[in-house]
């Protein structure tokens, strides 16, 4: 196996994924023509939902409903519900030193710039606020 030779220098460009929100019963059309919104991928957070809390004395049209007339006035019932996201606009510009995003296929790809290589992108995308709110 060759060495490496020691006037070059190794460069590791790492990538931060974003990618189509696909919710459950989504139309096809929606889906193939990229009708939904792009997503980070967020380091040590891609699992997209949380244990959440719902208000059983509120009394409107929810998915929790039934839960809150049944359950008046005893406690918050335990849910699972999306977590709050961080879209790519967000993303691309907010986080410093990144580079112009490149594509495969839906999904997006950011990566730092050579003067920024240095920079610790996972922890930049981690310290973005979440900005679209599903709760």
């Amino acid at each position: 196996m060759a060495a490496q030779p020691l006037n070059t220098d190794i460069k590791v460009f790492r990538t931060i994924r974003s990618f189509r929100q696909a919710n459950r019963h989504e139309s096809v059309a929606a889906l193939i023509k990229r009708l939904r919104p792009l997503v980070m991928s967020i380091p040590a957070g891609e699992i997209l939902v949380e244990v959440k809390a719902r208000d059983t004395t509120t009394a409107d049209f929810s998915p929790y409903m039934g839960e809150a007339r049944y359950n008046a006035g005893r406690g918050f019932p335990i849910v699972i519900g999306l977590k709050d996201q961080v879209s790519f606009a967000n993303a691309q510009g907010n986080m410093p030193g990144v580079d112009m995003a490149f594509q495969i296929g839906q999904d997006k790809f950011l990566q730092n710039t050579v003067v920024a290589i240095g920079d610790d992108l996972h922890q930049d995308a981690r310290d973005l606020t979440p900005d679209i709110d599903l709760g």
